[in-house]
């Protein structure tokens, strides 16, 4: 059978050298981190299906989650929208579990798992990647799966004219700190514990804070990468608001870079395909992609299992990328344009949002649940011409929800024109075409 490399410990990666494992194929994982170390120290919902859609089985210890989310305006006049509990089985799993338990799925399918073995770049034959290096060797493959994260050597050091690497530019990704903090006993029982808060400092972004059982999760994210003062003074909001908030770090600590944009125009390249955060696949109004990634890493893993002749080309990879675009991609690309409206709001504008009660918790809720269908579809220009009419008083507001029915009359024609059948020409033209046309939507500072 073909030799298969995964570069990198993504979701994404793993989930498709598992599949591809159980086909019988050669495969090796590289992972930077040592054995039991990789992963980020943090906890994170799930949504059960994405498992079953990869007939990954669920682990015992995967705990059922929180998803009563309240959104918090920094004006507390403005009001507090709580959602309503969602239907879907949400489970929350530790990172590092989660990866760990991946991998050790790996491994037993056969995987050749590269603990401590950094990926530094490809390797080329003419236009196709053969292969990778690595801080410790050179490995050969028939096919590299790019899973190195948003940064990956991989990716950025492949030759512009793929047209599978992009530069990222200010708004493609949030800046985040997340910790978990001391929860202070004989303190008050707060009224909600899933909040989410906007700030008003000037730097575009948002904090949150979880209240779990033993500890509180504090989480700050911002366009601009902050400064430890910025990050600072955010946690020490957030304990001034709740008193049940200790200031002792239990858990995490970590910095992370998300990418909070629409997925690449062109996944996959001859020798070469990309998959969840190396691609972008990320939920960008929530900055999480385990669901996405591992639905990815399957679509993949079926699509280099339907290439009978082991070509792994731009051409028999394209149906990974239209399965993705069809099934996952279009969904995170309504999420992108709506994220593309948070960098021109400032904090009045939310307060505004929220008083005149233009976001209702039916739309957030069909947000936060991923179900763009419910609110984005054919019949959505008129609400969206509604909204625009109830803020003919608010001059921001109203050319925002212009400029928003104006973009999804757009992305509707882009969407319409995707190569489903492969043809070079096509494809290259239609990337043009998708990557104008979120240029054209971001925020020019």
């Amino acid at each position: 059978m073909s030799k298969i490399i995964v570069a990198g410990g993504g979701h994404g990666g793993i989930v498709a050298a598992i599949k591809l494992a159980e086909k019988g194929y050669d495969v090796s994982l590289f992972e930077k981190n040592e054995k039991g170390a990789s992963g980020l120290q943090q906890t994170d919902a799930l949504d059960m299906s994405a498992l079953e859609f990869a007939e990954i089985p669920v682990a015992d210890y995967f705990r059922r989650g929180r998803n009563e989310i309240t959104f918090v305006p920094s004006d507390s006049a403005s009001g507090s929208l709580t959602l309503p509990q969602q239907d879907e089985i949400s489970l929350l799993v530790d990172r590092i579990e989660l990866v760990e338990y991946l991998l050790g799925l790996a491994e037993g399918a056969g995987v050749k798992v590269h603990y401590g073995e950094s990926v530094l770049e490809p390797m080329l034959l003419g236009n196709r990647v053969c292969g990778i290096k690595t801080d410790k060797d050179e490995y050969y493959a028939d096919l590299v799966i790019d899973a190195c994260g948003v940064n990956s050597p991989v990716r950025c050091n492949l030759p512009q004219y793929l047209g599978v690497d992009r530069p990222i530019e200010k708004y493609d990704v949030i800046y985040s700190y997340r910790g978990y903090f001391n929860r202070v006993p004989d303190t008050k029982e707060p009224k909600t514990d899933y909040n989410i808060y906007f700030k008003d400092d000037g730097n575009v972004g948002f904090s949150w804070l979880i209240t779990e059982f033993d500890r509180v999760d504090a989480l700050v994210c911002r366009f601009t990468k902050p400064e430890e003062s910025e990050i600072l003074q955010a946690l020490n909001t957030l304990h001034s608001e709740n008193e049940h908030m200790g200031l002792d770090l239990v858990y995490g600590g970590s910095h992370g870079i998300i990418p909070v944009c629409q997925p690449l125009a062109i996944l996959v390249s001859d020798g070469y395909a990309a998959v969840g955060d190396s691609a972008f696949m990320t939920v960008a109004l929530k900055g999480s992609g385990l669901a996405y990634s591992i639905k990815a890493g399957k679509l993949l893993a079926d699509a280099i299992a339907n290439d009978v002749n082991s070509c792994y080309s731009q051409e028999t990879l394209w149906e990974y990328q239209k399965n993705f675009f069809k099934e996952i991609g279009f969904g995170a690309c309504t999420f992108a344009i709506l994220k593309n409206m948070l960098p021109f709001m400032t904090a009045e504008d939310v307060n505004n949002l929220f008083k005149m009660k233009l976001i209702t918790t039916e739309e957030l809720s069909a947000l936060w649940g991923i179900k763009t269908d419910l609110i984005l579809n054919a019949k959505s220009l008129p609400s969206v011409k509604e909204k625009i009419r109830l803020v003919r008083d608010e001059p921001m507001l109203k050319e925002l929800f212009a400029s928003l029915a104006v973009w999804l009359t757009k992305y509707a024609v882009l969407q319409t024109s995707f190569p489903t059948k492969y043809d070079k020409k096509d494809v290259l033209d239609w990337a043009e075409k998708y990557n104008k046309f979120f240029d054209s939507i971001k925020k020019k500072d």
